[in-house]
């Protein structure tokens, strides 16, 4: 639960140790882990929030610091697909980052979060500079292809 503290945190700078904590950069080394986290910015959600909305024109990429969140989509009739639960460690948002295009899905909170947000730039340049961090990022999207191939397979009808 957050205290009435965390409400000034938007924007605030993000140190090393948060950043240490997410997945993705677990192997990175002291002074890398504290260059990554100078590209990053605070950002606080109540649960409920949306982070991140497919109509949204934000492209930027979210690490959890605090909290959860579900990804969801929604079907042609309306009602929401929860494709996943987001905690503390994780990542998200990395395909629009990439591509700069649409949003892919949803990201709601549900609970108080505290991400750090991370611009597309800024993103793909540590990816350049960080190549371990760049193959932990493409394995993860191998798997989400392979997940989504086998979701359509799964519901095809012949």
């Amino acid at each position: 639960m957050m205290s009435s503290d965390d409400f000034d945190l938007d924007g605030s700078s993000v140190n090393a140790d948060e950043i240490g904590r997410i997945g993705l950069f677990l192997d990175l080394g002291e002074e890398e882990r504290a260059a990554v986290a100078a590209l990053c910015r605070k950002r606080r959600f109540a649960a409920g929030e949306v982070v991140i909305s497919r109509q949204g024109d934000d492209h930027d990429v979210y690490f959890m610091l605090e909290g959860s969140a579900d990804v969801q989509n929604h079907t042609i009739i309306g009602d929401a697909l929860r494709l996943g639960q987001l905690g503390a460690g994780a990542y998200f948002g990395e395909l629009s980052a990439l591509d700069g295009g649409p949003r892919s899905a949803e990201v709601r909170t549900t609970e108080d979060c505290i991400v750090a947000a991370m611009s597309p730039s800024d993103f793909r340049n540590m990816l350049s500079e960080h190549p371990a961090v760049l193959v932990q990022i493409l394995h993860n999207l191998a798997q989400m292809i392979r997940n989504s191939n086998l979701t359509v397979l799964q519901h095809a009808t012949i």
